[in-house]
């Protein structure tokens, strides 16, 4: 913009002073060559004036002009180029988004089928078994809300994935499916085989999971997060767990969580091998193993949580 107008000023000057040159050169011209009469006079001075001013007209104000207008032409012109672009990039970007939606959605209705069939597999042993998945996915929810706000675990535990987590929750006893009832309901002592037989069903679980597993990508950890929980909920803090023994942090996150909220509901329920321990006496029990059985920090959020899962086995009780 201010280059055009010291154009402008330019033009501007170089025709004020080509006007003033000629009128001096025509007022010498007509002095030297005169007198003549008032008409001739008038239209020699018109004639003179246009054949010094026209040039100076031509080449200061008409050509610079010719090029500003056609450089003004040109940006107009890619201007709205730009913004023809810019449209065509914008409705190509909603329909990636579109597609990007219809996608989501279609792998949220597939999770949700994969989950539904999955989950009603982990509830069909009897109705204690499913009061237990469905009390403890909401202890690992209390305890994995509690353990992000301390600032715990944060890959395991950060954006969504607490809720996948909750979503997988009920899956973690999965293999007892492969389980005989002869065993899991047995209210006597067991044999190692049958020992053996019921620690089996993490392993179990793995495999179902296994199965069901597809692409990261496309599932966004769903089914690896199940597999983690599944396979090592049983796992202890001093590696004396099964199925592989696993040490401290080398158990996974999501399975030293549940750990916790899964011995909780076993101790305060009844079970056909064992009576109904009370709130308090687990959580003495839970507090007594931290750093044996659990994880430490697992363990301090459970303590500050524990009146939240006296209320959930309360209401489960109901």
């Amino acid at each position: 913009m201010s280059a055009r107008r010291h154009s402008i000023k330019v033009a501007v000057v170089a025709l004020i002073t080509a006007i003033c040159v000629g009128e001096v050169v025509i007022m010498f011209l007509l002095d030297r060559f005169g007198p003549f009469t008032p008409i001739v006079e008038a239209v020699m001075d018109s004639v003179l004036l246009v054949a010094i001013v026209l040039p100076v007209v031509i080449a200061a104000i008409y050509k610079p002009m010719a090029r500003n207008l056609d450089s003004l032409i040109e940006s107009e012109f890619l201007v709205k180029e730009d913004e023809r672009i810019i449209r065509e990039d914008d409705i190509e970007r909603e329909a990636l988004l579109d597609q990007l939606d219809h996608a989501a959605a279609k792998i949220s209705a597939r999770e949700s089928q994969m989950l539904a069939l999955l989950n009603s597999l982990a509830l069909a042993k009897d109705h204690e078994t499913g009061g237990h998945v469905i009390r403890t996915q909401k202890y690992l929810t209390i305890l994995a809300l509690r353990l992000r706000e301390m600032g715990h675990f944060p890959k395991a535990l950060e954006g969504g994935r607490i809720e996948i987590l909750s979503k997988v929750a009920p899956l973690h006893d999965i293999g007892k499916m492969g389980v005989p009832d002869a065993v899991l309901k047995k209210a006597g002592a067991l044999t190692d085989d049958e020992r053996r037989t019921i620690e089996a069903h993490t392993l179990i679980g793995e495999s179902i999971l296994s199965a069901a597993e597809f692409d990261n990508f496309v599932d966004g950890g769903l089914i690896s997060t199940a597999i983690k929980v599944a396979g090592g909920h049983h796992e202890r803090w001093n590696g004396s767990g099964y199925p592989r023994g696993l040490l401290g942090e080398a158990i996974p996150a999501e399975a030293r969580i549940m750990a916790v909220a899964d011995v909780y509901d076993a101790l305060v329920s009844r079970r056909p091998y064992k009576r109904q321990w009370t709130h308090q006496e687990t959580v003495a029990e839970i507090s007594s193993m931290k750093g044996i059985l659990f994880d430490p920090l697992v363990v301090d959020a459970f303590l500050l949580e524990e009146a939240n899962f006296l209320k959930v086995a309360a209401e489960s009780r109901a």
